[in-house]
């Protein structure tokens, strides 16, 4: 018989102690996995949307790390923009959270007509927005399926009518859960005449790393207030982001804890009810290391199959809330083999680490004493 096979009975013997100690891990690994997924997923969601834009720098207020970034006046900003070396194309974007109809709260983007912002998208039906009075905007698919709206309908944005003319497609799900309509026409939904969220500018063709520094050194000394920096950077300073990260930090310690005290406690339990047994494998010729390696495989076998569950969980979890009315087009979980491999590394560590201190113990009993244990 080998050591798994004596580690695997161990458990087996005790079904409900095992369970429990598996599903307290399984619990934590999974909210370590749904969370970690999210927030890696938020990221690159709008990463993907930046990067589809075709924008090489976006420049907002310095102090702008929410959501969405906080508005500003764009006329002299843009001007501004539009002189410098290199710079192709500058093109406003104003993006809110608003109720559409019945429904769920949806991103609405207003995009400057007829700028590059829109080479990007995909139309499937009907045409773009016109710029100017029109009341109109463009659905993304999946968009158009939450509010069940088609081209033709009209839909309501903050109680006003808008006459749905185009349904697109986007490589980006934040844009495909989204309303876009002409800047025009947000700023005055808004009531944010003149105002955008961010400048997107699109370098001329051939510009070098060089090129797009000496861009943000000039908007750094020329714009006091606002600051020109890559997608990636606007996303990584993202409140949301930040939070989720922070949040999937402080639930990998919670979780690590209370895993390593539930791997502790079991095993400590395991081995004080085996305190015979143990003394008869230790009489027949045990050696004491191979005592600590039997305890430790059973810790790290209970663990492992807590953290198969937990990324199990995780996943499906994650896929649960990506169908929900309230967060479809709003998340979009990654799961990548780093992580799905760190979930489970993380929960073979506690096992190791809840039964270091038991196994120990175990191979510290003296033969004789344990022999004679009650």
């Amino acid at each position: 018989m080998t050591y798994w096979d004596l580690a695997l009975n161990n458990l087996v013997r005790r079904p409900a102690r095992s369970a429990l100690t598996i599903a307290a891990i399984a619990i934590g690994i999974a909210a370590i996995v749904s969370l970690t997924s999210i927030a890696w997923g938020f990221e690159a969601s709008w990463q993907r949307a930046n990067d589809a834009r075709g924008t090489d720098l976006i420049v907002t207020r310095v102090a702008s790390v929410n959501t969405l970034p906080a508005p500003f006046t764009a006329a002299e900003p843009q001007a501004r923009l539009a002189a410098l070396p290199r710079v192709a194309q500058v093109a406003g974007l104003l993006s809110e959270m608003l109720s559409v109809g019945d429904g769920p709260p949806m991103f609405v983007f207003g995009w400057e007509h007829g700028s590059f912002l829109w080479d990007h998208l995909e139309l499937r039906e009907g045409r773009w927005p016109l710029d100017g009075d029109e009341r109109s905007v463009v659905l993304g698919a999946l968009a158009a399926e939450l509010v069940h709206a088609k081209v033709g309908d009209a839909i309501l944005l903050e109680s006003e009518r808008f006459r749905v003319v185009g349904i697109f497609r986007s490589a980006a799900l934040v844009e495909n859960g989204a309303v876009l309509m002409s800047l025009a026409q947000a700023q005055r939904v808004n009531d944010k005449a003149g105002k955008v969220n961010i400048l997107n500018l699109k370098l001329a063709p051939g510009a070098t790393e060089r090129d797009a520094e000496a861009v943000r050194d000039a908007v750094r000394r020329e714009m006091p207030g606002f600051a020109a920096i890559t997608s990636g950077q606007l996303v990584q300073e993202n409140a949301i982001v930040r939070i989720s990260k922070a949040m999937s930090a402080a639930t990998i310690l919670i979780a690590g804890l209370v895993g390593a005290l539930g791997v502790f406690n079991t095993m400590l339990m395991s081995v004080n009810e085996r305190t015979r047994e143990i003394g008869v494998l230790l009489a027949v010729g045990w050696r004491r290391r191979r005592v600590v390696w039997l305890v430790l495989l059973e810790s790290i076998a209970v663990s492992a199959a807590g953290g198969l569950l937990g990324i199990a969980l995780g996943a499906l979890g994650v896929l649960g809330l990506e169908q929900m009315v309230l967060l479809r087009g709003k998340i979009d979980g990654v799961f990548t083999p780093g992580l799905l491999v760190a979930a489970l590394g993380l929960s073979v560590g506690l096992g190791a680490i809840g039964g270091i201190y038991p196994a120990l113990r175990a191979s510290r009993l003296a033969p004789n004493a344990a022999l004679r244990h009650e």
